[in-house]
C-alpha cells in the first residue's frame, strides 16, 4: 500500500492499515518531508507524534515536481494494492496522478481520499482543517453547557474519524474487489463527514421538535440534545472524585448516602464497592492511569515498542483483534514479516 498523506488523516489511515497488516510505502517531501515530524513534543529530537504516526512505515523521499519522481512513484503503484491520499482536490491531477491516471497504471488499486470538503461540490477545492470540519457537523454545538461556548473535544477527532472512515472504505474496496470480482474504485471522504454520520439521528430530530437539538451538558448522553428530567432519566451521568483524587463516571442517579461513600474511598474501592450496589461505573481515565492499567494490558491496547534512539514506548494496541482462546492475536501475525514491535519509532528515511 502506498500512502500520499500528510498530517494527519491520510497518515492515520495509512497507521490503521499498516497495524493489520499492510506493507505500507510512505511518501514525503525531501527537504522535509510530512509536517507531523516536527508537531509537538520531541524527544531527543524525535517528534512523539510523528513516532505514533509512522511506526510500521517505510517512508521514501520523492519530488513529485520531478518526472523521475513521478514515474517512480507510478512503478510502485502498478503492483500496489493500495493507495491513501488526503491533498487537497485537484492537486493529484495537475501532476497527472489523479484517479484516471492512476487506475490505467492499475486497474485494479483501491485509493481513498480524504479532503476537507470532498471531491465533489462547491467547496472541494477549498484547504480543510480538521477542527473547521468539526463545527461542521454539528458535533461542536452538541458539546459542552448550556448557555457556554461551544467546545471541541481534547484531540483531532475529525482526522482520526475520517482516517478511520478511509481505511473502512480501502478495506471495503478490497473485498469488493477481490471477492466480488470488480476492479479496482476510489473512495472519497470529507473530514466532517464521519462525525455528521455519528451525530445520528441530529436530522430527524430537528424535523420533529421543530429546532436544532442544542448542548445539555455531559449528563444526558442519550437524549442527544432534547430537554428532559435528569432525575428520571435511567441513562444520565453522574462524575464523583474519589478520595485519591481520580474520578469516576456512574450511569444512572445514586443515592446521597452512596455518593458519600464512593467519595471516601480510593478509585479501585469505590469501583468494587459500586459493582456490589449493581451500579455501572467507570474510571475517569487519563494517559498516566491508561499506562499503568492492568486490564488496558491485559487487552493489549497498551503495547511497547522499541526505538534504538530514544528506547522503549508505549502506544495505543492495534483494534481490531483477531480473536481465537487463549490469546488476541493481531491480524499481522499471520504475515511472513510480521514481527515489526522493534520498528524504528523515528521512521527514517
Amino acid at each position: 500500500m502506498v500512502e500520499l498523506g500528510l498530517a494527519l488523516a491520510g497518515p492515520f489511515a495509512g497507521s490503521l492499515m499498516a497495524e493489520l497488516g499492510a506493507q505500507v510505502i510512505k511518501i514525503e517531501k525531501p527537504g522535509g518531508g510530512d509536517p507531523a515530524r516536527l508537531m509537538g513534543i520531541s524527544v531527543k529530537d524525535v517528534a512523539v507524534w510523528w513516532g505514533v504516526a509512522a511506526r510500521a512505515k517505510l517512508c521514501i523521499d520523492l519530488d513529485l515536481k520531478q518526472a523521475d519522481d513521478r514515474q517512480t512513484l507510478l512503478d510502485l503503484i502498478a503492483t500496489a494494492d493500495a493507495l491513501v491520499e488526503n491533498y487537497r482536490p485537484g492537486v493529484l491531477d495537475r501532476m497527472g496522478l489523479g484517479w484516471e491516471a492512476l487506475r490505467a497504471v492499475n486497474p485494479r488499486l483501491v485509493m481513498a481520499s480524504i479532503s476537507g470538503f470532498g471531491q465533489t461540490g462547491p467547496h472541494a477545492s477549498r484547504p480543510g482543517f480538521g477542527k473547521i470540519a468539526e463545527a461542521m457537523s454539528g458535533i461542536v454545538m452538541l458539546t459542552g453547557s448550556p448557555g457556554e461556548v461551544p467546545i471541541h473535544i481534547g484531540f483531532s477527532l475529525a482526522d482520526t474519524s475520517a482516517g478511520l472512515m478511509g481505511a473502512f472504505g480501502l478495506a471495503l474496496g478490497l473485498y469488493q474487489r477481490d471477492v466480488g470480482g470488480a476492479e479496482g474504485t476510489h473512495a472519497d471522504v470529507a473530514l466532517f463527514e464521519p462525525l455528521f454520520r455519528m451525530t445520528e439521528c441530529q436530522l430527524a430530530l430537528t424535523e420533529r421538535m421543530g429546532r436544532p437539538p442544542m448542548r445539555v451538558g455531559s449528563n444526558d448522553p442519550y437524549g442527544w440534545g432534547v430537554p428532559g428530567d435528569e432525575d428520571q432519566n435511567p441513562n444520565a451521568l453522574q462524575a464523583l472524585r474519589c478520595a485519591d483524587g481520580h474520578w469516576l463516571m456512574l450511569r444512572g442517579s445514586v443515592s446521597d448516602e452512596t455518593t458519600h461513600i464512593v467519595k471516601a474511598l480510593p478509585v479501585d474501592q469505590a469501583l468494587t464497592f459500586l459493582s456490589g450496589q449493581g451500579v455501572a461505573a467507570a474510571q475517569v481515565h487519563d494517559g498516566a492511569t491508561i499506562n499503568a492499567s492492568p486490564y488496558f494490558r491485559a487487552r493489549a491496547d497498551v503495547r511497547e515498542v522499541g526505538d534504538p534512539q530514544i528506547g522503549p514506548v508505549c502506544v495505543p494496541g492495534e483494534i481490531p483483534k483477531a480473536w481465537h482462546e487463549p490469546e488476541l492475536p493481531l491480524f499481522r501475525a499471520t504475515r511472513p514479516d510480521a514481527d515489526r514491535d522493534q520498528v524504528l519509532w523515528s521512521a527514517k528515511r
